[in-house]
């Protein structure tokens, strides 16, 4: 997840004492704003608890900050909660929860009240969760999968998404959302009400659909993702595919719709939203999809023929996200544009591709999570294998030892007003 400072305000308290206000962004979308003080004082609560498992957090100043001395703090600051929330002990703490839990709470103004979530599915049903304003994501996503009776032992499969419905039926998936934020105001801070929120599959390896046909509700909910992806074509079958795959859904057997979708091209592949690129030329529009352990990125330049860039996570080096934006405001979502930037090799030659989308971050935690995903062959293994086959080549063993390296710091970078970029970095726990 990245986590990033993008926003300062320069504020008085009712006593005429100056203070800085950091509004703080989670995915690209504002969760909370604190004061120094205020993160001061939790991080000593967190130090009594873990000690010097935390990373350094910014020091007091005694005397009035330069600006320069305002912006390295603003720095620090990004980069402490950046590596809190990569910490999966220190952010499952209750500490962590609580204080994340009130800050939401008092940014937007808000109290704990009773009300009911409604939480859809992806055919367009939804189930109504008894909650409050103040539940997380993760206990909404219990509440609602044992609504629909599926094992808490595969509540790691899935997870809440806030996604927008177009006018053609097809939907464009926002953002996920995280295990501490707090649902009620992700989406009531969301424009309009197209945007909803859904459950959804969180893995990006086809085959882990193995691991869920053990369980009803299970196959009931990744047979409804199946189909809405089939429909919204980002699933490629053959006419002789599709075919079949309409008259299983025609007849409602859900089990072989999905056995037959684990031979279909780009099964489980995350579509994004129109994007777009200055590669090949200017005013270039890109189809991107991510699944599988591979990103594929289609380039229609507005004279020419397409292109198609089809990269592996073992030939990506690194990527990053600007956050570009110069409106100043309240609201939850400041004017501002994304863009992705990824490196990779291609043969023997490093090169770099920037695509313009505003689902910049949700691209980002994809690839992350496919690197997760990764298996892992033990050394043992490899040279066993290296031994019998005798053409895994050293270069190529080398270079994906140092690309899952360097994949634990991928990074995205942070802006400030007029469009000042500083760079920021991410922790990848593998």
């Amino acid at each position: 997840m990245h986590i990033n400072i993008p926003v300062t305000e320069d504020l008085q308290d009712s006593l005429g004492v100056r203070f800085v206000l950091y509004s703080v962004y989670l995915e690209g979308f504002l969760i909370f704003k604190a004061r120094y003080k205020d993160l001061h004082l939790w991080n000593e609560q967190l130090h009594h608890l873990f000690g010097n498992q935390l990373p350094n957090f910014p020091p007091k100043y005694f005397l009035a900050m330069t600006k320069a001395m305002a912006e390295e703090r603003r720095l620090q600051l990004e980069r402490y909660l950046q590596k809190l929330v990569s910490d999966p002990v220190v952010s499952g703490s209750e500490k962590f929860m609580e204080f994340f839990k009130k800050s939401q709470l008092d940014t937007f103004k808000m109290s704990s009240v009773k009300i009911i979530l409604n939480v859809y599915l992806p055919d367009g049903q939804h189930v109504k969760v008894d909650a409050y304003t103040s539940d997380t994501a993760e206990r909404v996503l219990e509440a609602a999968l044992y609504k629909l009776r599926l094992s808490r032992e595969l509540k790691e499969y899935f997870s809440l998404f806030i996604t927008r419905r177009e006018r053609d039926t097809n939907i464009t998936v926002v953002k996920q959302i995280t295990g501490f934020e707090l649902p009620f105001i992700t989406i009531w801070n969301m424009p309009d009400d197209t945007f909803q929120i859904d459950i959804r599959k969180w893995y990006l390896n086809p085959f882990t659909d193995s691991m869920l046909l053990g369980c009803t509700a299970a196959i009931s909910l990744l047979y409804m993702q199946a189909v809405q992806e089939f429909q919204m074509n980002w699933s490629r079958p053959t006419e002789e595919q599709r075919k079949k795959l309409q008259h299983l859904i025609e007849t409602g057997n859900q089990l072989k719709f999905l056995e037959l979708m684990q031979k279909v091209e780009h099964y489980g592949y995350l579509q994004l939203h129109s994007c777009t690129s200055d590669y090949p030329e200017p005013g270039t529009s890109v189809t991107v999809s991510v699944g599988n352990f591979e990103l594929c990125c289609c380039f229609q330049p507005p004279k020419g023929q397409a292109e198609l860039i089809q990269l592996h996570v073992a030939d990506m080096t690194c990527w990053h996200v600007q956050m570009l934006h110069s409106a100043k405001g309240d609201s939850a979502r400041q004017s501002y544009h994304l863009e992705f930037t990824l490196e990779y090799i291609q043969g023997e030659t490093q090169k770099c591709v920037t695509i313009r989308t505003q689902q910049a971050f949700l691209l980002s935690s994809c690839l992350k999570k496919m690197v997760c995903e990764q298996p892992v062959t033990s050394i043992k293994e490899a040279l066993e294998i290296a031994e019998k086959t005798r053409t895994i080549s050293n270069k190529s063993s080398k270079k994906s030892e140092k690309v899952r390296a360097h994949m634990k710091k991928g990074h995205f970078l942070s802006t400030k007003e007029e469009n000042v970029i500083f760079d920021g970095f991410t922790d990848l726990n593998l």
